[in-house]
């Protein structure tokens, strides 16, 4: 069924609202500043499902930019900015074959963009709390919490596969759209 862009338009305004209403929730608990970009990033699925990649991409804009200006923690805001378009970009990555070329390119990206946005953060816009933060965090600690971030990441992968499942075979033939 087309849609008009009047739905469309709607359905990216409530779950960009949905979005930045979770972007908030980052400054409330210490692992929310990466927790709460992620779940962010979950509800682009809905939108680029239902409204196509160019949909997806201005709803991703917008509440990049509504999270950099409005959420409380500038940390969840840049973390959203480098990964809140990675379950679209997941479909780009999941054509590559053989599969270990496919997750040696997947964890590339998570690895040049973790330095990209934390280099940002530290060198560009001198975050204090987070370079005093680091400061006091020894530099095998910061190693081991990014090896971490990869195996989180693994796992967030898999997540976006099985949610876009859930929501093509259970959500989405319950909605009205």
């Amino acid at each position: 069924m087309k849609r008009s862009n009047t739905v469309r338009l709607a359905l990216c305004g409530v779950l960009a609202a949905l979005a930045v209403a979770l972007m908030f929730l980052g400054g409330t608990l210490a692992f929310a500043s990466i927790a709460c970009p992620v779940l962010a990033s979950l509800v682009l699925i809905p939108v680029y499902a239902e409204c196509g990649k160019k949909w997806g991409f201005l709803w991703f804009a917008a509440v990049a930019v509504l999270a950099g200006l409005l959420a409380p923690d500038k940390e969840s805001a840049v973390l959203f900015a480098f990964f809140g378009y990675y379950p679209m970009l997941k479909h780009v990555l999941e054509r590559l074959r053989p599969c270990l070329v496919r997750w040696a390119v997947k964890l590339f990206y998570l690895n040049a963009a973790v330095a990209a946005a934390y280099g940002l953060m530290l060198f560009v816009f001198r975050m204090s709390a987070l370079r005093a933060e680091f400061a006091e965090t020894g530099k095998w600690m910061l190693a081991a919490l990014l090896v971490l971030a990869n195996i989180t990441f693994v796992v967030y992968d898999l997540l976006i596969g099985r949610l876009e499942i859930l929501y093509f075979v259970r959500l989405r033939p319950k909605l009205p759209l």
